[in-house]
């Protein structure tokens, strides 16, 4: 019976004694959270029959407009470092394909363009990255919708009607946060 007493005895002097300095709890003041988010933005696959209007005539230019509600967040609004959009791009066209992206306010304002994104013939394996700082791109933040134009090259040859060869874009968005506690 002396052991355990005797061990009870060492183990609170121990717990007692092992913390001597006051706790500094102001060090989470200093903390910064820095979460990334990857989301699928937007994809689609066209083939040339798409580019026919119903009256069987080829158009040169295909846009889409997708809504956008990740920068609506009040979290995500206010924290928001940086936005990178990742695409990746397959062209089994035999013509060069330029897309346009822009992001859109509410009202359809132009808050941010890419520099137009040309991907060349048989292009099978293209990827692209832009980097967005919003120190330098506050207006980003007012984006609910993005715009995309695919544009085909005319090159006097109309796109075969039957031809089973797509355009494929697949895209997706990381959002840097840097919030403190």
């Amino acid at each position: 019976m002396k052991a355990p007493i005797k061990l009870s005895i060492l183990v609170c002097f121990f717990v007692i004694t092992s913390c001597y300095e006051s706790l500094d709890f102001n060090q989470i003041d200093d903390y910064v959270s820095k979460p990334e988010i990857t989301s699928a933005l937007t994809y689609f696959a066209v083939k040339p029959a798409q580019f026919y209007d119903s009256n069987g005539n080829q158009k040169y230019n295909i846009t889409d407009v997708t809504n956008f509600y990740g920068l609506q967040n009040t979290y995500i609004h206010d924290n928001l470092v940086k936005i990178n959009v990742n695409a990746e791009i397959i062209n089994q066209f035999d013509r060069e394909v330029t897309l346009q992206v822009d992001f859109l306010s509410s009202n359809n304002t132009v808050v941010y363009s890419f520099t137009p994104i040309i991907v060349e013939k048989g292009n099978l394996n293209y990827t692209y990255l832009e980097e967005i700082d919003l120190a330098s791109q506050p207006l980003i933040l007012n984006t609910s919708k993005i715009r995309i134009s695919a544009s085909i090259e005319n090159t006097g040859v109309p796109l075969n009607v039957n031809d089973t060869s797509q355009f494929v874009f697949k895209s997706s968005v990381t959002l840097f946060i840097e919030a403190s506690i």
